[in-house]
């Protein structure tokens, strides 16, 4: 078992906290990983730790964690479920590429697979490539940048990401990239330059900040993996899936079923944080979820 930052571990590492940007910060000291034997219920579980007031944990978040995080902190320890969505369907109006022609737009930070609507997917049925449907007024209103609950998000293009225009990589906002251009790269294991300058991979990672930093870390023998599943799915029929992250080779999986489990990372606010014991040991949820929030606010762990 590994677990958040103490400060102690961090000056050990030679790590300065406070120099941190406060998102990436809150994951390493105060963030917990919930797995679940479904999506709908490790994301669940992590929004309800993180209350409203924090956050769950999005790829680009997740990827600077685990380039920062010593290698006795929780973050380096497995694969995570990200709160980033790739969704893909038709650019309507021709606002990022042409009226017409296929989109993908990767959200980051939370967009509209919620846990409710993840189960509503599998209830009325899955696309055949297992991703959720995507009704087409959803998808009108994802092109303006607006959720379901009304809520709003800045849409930046791959060129925003190379430049570093997004003011806040860690937050809420969409990615949107010519489906063929994603279509046209490869789903699998790439060496550092195929996988630092493939389109795709940038999109997914938000930022550049720490995206070389990370293949350094995660690559096996000089590889590491990049998948998806966008040759086939019909564009015209909007649909999306979450994306996962892993260390080890395997890279960005972007290629799970939406009936695969999940295992996302709710981060707490500063003020639940120290309720529940700040910087102190937390522990992962296990696949059953038997350790409560309760027991967590009183302090008791387990090994």
């Amino acid at each position: 078992m590994k677990f958040p930052f103490s400060r102690t571990q961090a000056k050990e590492t030679g790590l300065d906290l406070d120099l941190l940007p406060r998102e990436l910060k809150l994951l390493l000291t105060t963030g917990n990983s919930f797995l679940a034997n479904t999506l709908a219920d490790s994301l669940e579980q992590a929004r309800t730790y993180a209350t409203p007031s924090g956050f769950v944990a999005s790829l680009p978040l997740l990827i600077a964690g685990k380039v920062t995080a010593g290698k006795k902190n929780y973050i380096r320890e497995n694969w995570f479920t990200a709160l980033s969505e790739q969704n893909t369907g038709m650019d309507l109006t021709g606002a990022f590429t042409k009226a017409g022609k296929p989109l993908i737009l990767l959200i980051h930070g939370g967009g509209i697979l919620t846990p409710e609507r993840i189960r509503q997917a599998h209830r009325e049925g899955l696309t055949p490539h297992y991703t959720a449907k995507i009704k087409q007024e959803e998808w009108k209103n994802l092109l303006k940048g607006t959720l379901p609950n009304g809520e709003n998000f800045q849409i930046y293009t791959l060129e925003d990401v190379r430049k570093a225009n997004i003011p806040n990589p860690f937050g809420r906002y969409a990615v949107a990239l010519d489906l063929e251009t994603a279509q046209s790269t490869y789903s699998g294991s790439q060496n550092e330059k195929q996988f630092l300058n493939n389109p795709l991979t940038q999109a997914r990672a938000g930022t550049l900040q720490y995206f070389a930093d990370y293949f350094n870390k995660a690559a096996f023998r000089g590889t590491l993996g990049n998948y998806h599943r966008l040759v086939g799915p019909d564009p015209q029929q909007p649909q999306g899936r979450v994306l996962f992250v892993y260390d080890f080779i395997t890279g960005f999986l972007g290629l799970n079923i939406l009936d695969y489990n999940g295992r996302f990372v709710g981060v707490a606010p500063e003020a639940r944080a120290q309720k529940i014991g700040g910087l102190s040991l937390t522990p992962e949820q296990n696949l059953e979820g038997r350790l409560t929030l309760e027991q967590q606010e009183g302090g008791l762990s387990t090994a």
